[in-house]
């Protein structure tokens, strides 16, 4: 032990700072330029990262068309606007009634962003197309297969109201009003609730033999995959 501090107090007294300073400033100034640079290129790349978010948003804020929306999705790949800008589009060709496109751009946005957190809502749009498109049970299938595989996702309970819809259309009402009946009490307090109990509460009233026969499609079936507000004084089945 006497002997290593020994060692390290003659290198002490060997070193001589304005000998290491001549020989090594030239290195040691290009070091320091070299960080100040790369603090520069950082700061310079965050800021216009920042700037390209901020016109990539008020680009998606004021598109109105689907041609703008698809020139979105072009010019930021990959990006989180893209991604919404891509779903936004299916939605307006599915709400005008063009489900051949908006299939096509549900399924692409599965293919480009399949862990976005908005592929839930593409997944559902696809059955949406379906059950537009009078394909009942495909669509009850599709709607059901996404409650069991994302049971915690934002639009189960919009995708557990479609299956009772496909299932009632189909003329599998029994099957319809215990879906409608469980949304009853899973949906408390928000707007599917209501509707639930009305559908559940007009299937009841039907007579048997008016009940297995299949139902009549109705009005285009909009799409909204915006969780709807809490109503009060539903009433309990």
């Amino acid at each position: 032990m006497a002997r290593s501090e020994k060692l390290n107090a003659d290198i002490i007294d060997q070193f001589e700072p304005d000998v290491f300073w001549q020989q090594h400033k030239q290195k040691i100034g290009w070091v320091a330029i070299g960080v100040a640079a790369l603090g520069v290129v950082a700061y310079m790349w965050q800021r216009q990262t920042a700037e390209q978010q901020e016109r990539a948003a008020s680009r998606l804020a004021q598109a109105r068309d689907a041609a703008t929306l698809q020139q979105i999705v072009q010019d930021y790949p990959g990006k989180d606007v893209s991604a919404a800008a891509l779903l936004r589009l299916a939605d307006l060709d599915f709400q005008a009634g063009n489900y051949t496109e908006a299939a096509s751009a549900y399924q692409r946005f599965l293919s480009m962003f399949p862990r976005h957190s908005l592929s839930d809502a593409a997944s559902y749009g696809l059955a949406a197309v379906l059950e537009a498109q009078g394909q009942f049970k495909e669509a009850r299938d599709r709607y059901l297969q996404l409650v069991a595989s994302r049971p915690n996702s934002y639009v189960v309970l919009a995708a557990r109201m479609g299956a009772a819809r496909c299932a009632e259309l189909s003329g599998q009402v029994k099957e319809a009003r215990q879906t409608y009946e469980e949304l009853v009490a899973a949906a408390a307090g928000l707007g599917w609730q209501g509707e639930a109990f009305v559908r559940w509460t007009v299937l009841g009233r039907q007579a048997p033999e008016e009940t297995q026969r299949p139902a009549q499609p109705g009005a285009q079936l909009p799409l909204s995959l915006t969780l709807p507000q809490p109503v009060e004084g539903t009433p309990a089945p």
